[in-house]
């Protein structure tokens, strides 16, 4: 701190200090009435300031001295038109203070006024001149963590303090199928491994609530969740209109999910009335109910027999269906319910088609004729459905331009399009095939209605089956009642010999990684390799657990979910065909999903607030790197903006819409820097957009630098 003597007063600290006396002196009588004695305002006899040029939020030492001609004690006050004050040190005739630089200032500002008053209400003021300059060079971004950023969206913090792109997160139950983002969601066609032909498609949840078909009970999460008898007559009203089960008129009637009934003979069962199914019903609409002796389906009773009543009937052998079987909406052997919204189901449809046959096999045959579209190859199984799957789009409807003609590679996979985040899929298969109710061989008749005691009292009995992926929602119960109701270890070898109710003692069970726990292997040899190749993105499996868990009310889970440790994106549903679960491989069918999302980083304020300034210029620059053998991909893109809080008196919090600056960025490490000063903000933040893509070829951020210039504005 330097010192100076009022005759050195206009030089500083190497600037320029400005005095200010009071602008007249004072005048008093003597008690004889002897002339005015004038009255001097008192005297600075030195000044100090540690500095003049202040980094943003630096701070000076000030100190000023004085006497009073008079000899009167002297008072001491400080101002500032910017930056901040401490608290004043004060003696009889000096005092210094503490100034904290602001963020910014203007040019040639003397933003800090000391003044000393004497008894007789006369003062001199000294101004203290500072400048604050800005400098771009200088890096506000600190090291990357967690805590720095407002949010991250499939982003990772490494280790390393890098920034990295993730995979979309998968879901973790075949129960609740639902993304926490926005994502690009593309199905892959493993395997069928199965008599069976099959239709693979989706509804959304919240279409079935808004249709009145779920309960949601009042909450959020969809795992308390019930399905509705809304007429009482003890079928829930999803399956009820799955097979147009309600009657035609009454208190228990339905409106119909279709245009109009193909056939419209009826039945009375437990006193109710309802409609024959259609999808269970021949070409003549020959009535196809009955009571019937068949097993108890439930666990612990297998061994009982009832009478109980039968509805639906299977197709001949030997002919075609032709009409039969069939309530001739957009497919005839598809529910109308689940079809996708047309003039054919009277625009009731819900539904959304990714495969409408499943076949992979030598033949040209579907089941009985009875698939949605026919078998067009007899080329050795190959992971590609014997179909031109691009032919059709979502909605089941030939697309005006065919991308890829004909049956190729392409053909095994379907993009959905983007699934919206939050929004809960409920994949269903429908299952062409006919078994018998033997619940010695695990298999079982759907049933449509259940006593109090979990005991059916109306099965269902048809070709043309349809299980979801939510298990409580299907119609077939578990004979078996085991927890979980299936393992299986996705790294094994699938073998037909395999024990899997006693797998410990199978010499084709495989031990899971880490444990003592033998489980029968899931796919066989060929498909697991087959799921290795770029097609499937080398998709390893490891030798881990995978589990189907019973859903608590009785019916009969029909997929697993499985989602490899070992992979950071892709997931797979394995379907189980048979009612009651039959040999409970679930591999009868077998699709890959990989979803395809966006990340993005929003960096938190980087600048301290300070509304007397805004920000005029940003430099960025920043390093981002691909995968080696990704060259050319997309790389991140970055922007700034200004405005990223919203700040009112004693708070700020993160504006959700910033105005953003895009920044001309080259791929790699590259420099820029922008004028901002149109945005006239003073809470600056960066954003990297990345449009997402192949887990192995995501970039990593190693390095971004910002610095800012402010510029100060009026009040």
């Amino acid at each position: 701190m330097h010192s100076h003597s009022i005759r050195l007063l206009a030089l500083v600290a190497g600037g320029l200090l400005s005095v200010i006396p009071s602008p007249r002196a004072a005048h008093a009588a003597t008690p004889g009435g002897s002339a005015n004695l004038i009255r001097l305002p008192p005297q600075l006899t030195g000044a100090s300031q540690s500095a003049e040029v202040l980094a943003p939020g630096g701070t000076a030492q000030l100190s000023i001295q004085a006497t009073d001609p008079q000899g009167s004690p002297l008072t001491f006050s400080w101002g500032a038109s910017a930056g901040t004050l401490g608290t004043p040190v004060n003696t009889g005739n000096s005092s210094s203070q503490t100034w904290t630089a602001p963020q910014c200032l203007a040019p040639d500002d003397t933003p800090v006024a000391a003044t000393v008053t004497n008894a007789y209400g006369l003062s001199t003021s000294a101004l203290f001149p500072f400048s604050v300059p800005q400098d771009l060079s200088v890096n506000r971004q600190p090291p990357f963590t967690p805590s720095g950023f407002e949010s991250l969206v499939n982003v990772a913090v490494t280790p390393q303090q890098t920034l990295r792109m993730t995979a979309p997160s998968v879901p973790t139950s075949a129960d609740r199928i639902v993304f926490a983002q926005d994502q690009l969601l593309r199905v892959t066609f493993v395997d069928k491994y199965a008599g069976a032909t099959h239709a693979f498609g989706y509804v959304y949840y919240d279409d079935l609530v808004a249709r009145g078909y779920v309960n949601t009970q009042g909450t959020p999460d969809s795992a308390d969740d019930t399905l509705v008898d809304a007429n009482g007559n003890g079928i829930l009203d999803l399956h009820e209109d799955l097979y147009g089960l309600a009657p035609t008129s009454g208190p228990q009637a339905r409106p119909y999910i279709g245009v109009s009934r193909r056939c419209t003979s009826s039945f009375t069962s437990g006193g109710f009335q309802y409609s024959q199914p259609e999808l269970a019903l021949n070409a003549n609409c020959t009535s196809a109910f009955l009571r019937q002796e068949l097993t108890d389906a439930r666990p612990g009773h297998t061994f009982e027999y009832y009478m109980v009543d039968v509805v639906g009937a299977f197709t001949p052998s030997a002919t075609s269906p032709s009409a039969g079987f069939s309530d001739q909406g957009l497919f005839g052997r598809l529910p109308n319910l689940l079809e996708p919204r047309d003039a054919a189901n009277n625009f009731m449809g819900l539904g959304s088609l990714v495969f409408l046959n499943t076949d992979d096999d030598f033949n040209v045959d579907t089941y009985r004729a009875l698939g949605l579209v026919p078998d067009a190859t007899s080329a050795d199984p190959n992971g590609i459905p014997d179909y031109d799957v691009s032919r059709y789009d979502l909605r089941g409807q030939v697309r005006a331009v065919n991308p890829d003609p004909g049956i190729t590679a392409a053909d095994r996979t379907v993009d959905l399009g983007v699934i919206p985040g939050g929004r809960e899929l409920v994949f269903f298969l429908v299952t062409a095939f006919e078994m018998s109710h033997n619940v010695d061989n695990g298999t079982v008749f759907p049933c449509l209605r259940k006593a109090a005691n979990g005991q059916c009292t109306l099965h269902l009995k048809t070709p043309l089956s349809v299980f979801f992926s939510k298990a409580k929602w299907n119609l077939d119960q578990d004979p078996l009642g085991t927890v979980p109701t299936a393992q299986r270890n996705i790294g094994c070898n699938y073998s037909d010999s395999c024990r899997a109710d006693s797998p410990q003692t199978s010499a084709t069970a495989c031990t899971v990684y880490g444990t003592s726990q033998k489980l029968c292997g899931w796919l066989d040899s060929e498909v697991r390799d087959r799921l290795t190749t770029p097609a499937y993105g080398g998709v390893s499996l490891p030798l881990e657990a995978a589990s189907v868990p019973a859903p608590g009310n009785g019916n009969m889970p029909h997929a697993l979910l499985v989602a490899p440790s070992t992979q950071p994106s892709p997931w797979m549903l394995g379907f189980e065909d048979l009612n009651g679960g039959g040999d409970r491989d679930f591999n009868d069918f077998v699709v890959l999903f990989q979803g395809l999302a966006g990340s993005t980083a929003r960096s938190k304020v980087l600048n301290p607030p300070d509304a007397g300034c805004a920000v005029s210029r940003v430099r960025f620059q920043k390093t981002d790197v691909l995968p080696p053998g990704c060259e050319g991909l997309p790389t991140p893109s970055y922007e700034v903006a200004t405005d990223c809080n919203v700040c009112g008196p004693g708070f700020c919090a993160p504006n959700p819409n910033p105005t953003w600056r895009p920044l001309p960025l080259l791929r790699g490490t590259d420099t820029v820097t922008v004028d901002v000063s149109d945005l006239s903000g003073n809470q600056l933040c960066w954003r990297l957009s990345h449009i997402g893509g192949t887990p192995a070829c995501l970039p990593t951020v190693t390095n971004v630098s910002v610095g800012y210039e402010l510029t100060s504005v009026a009040p």
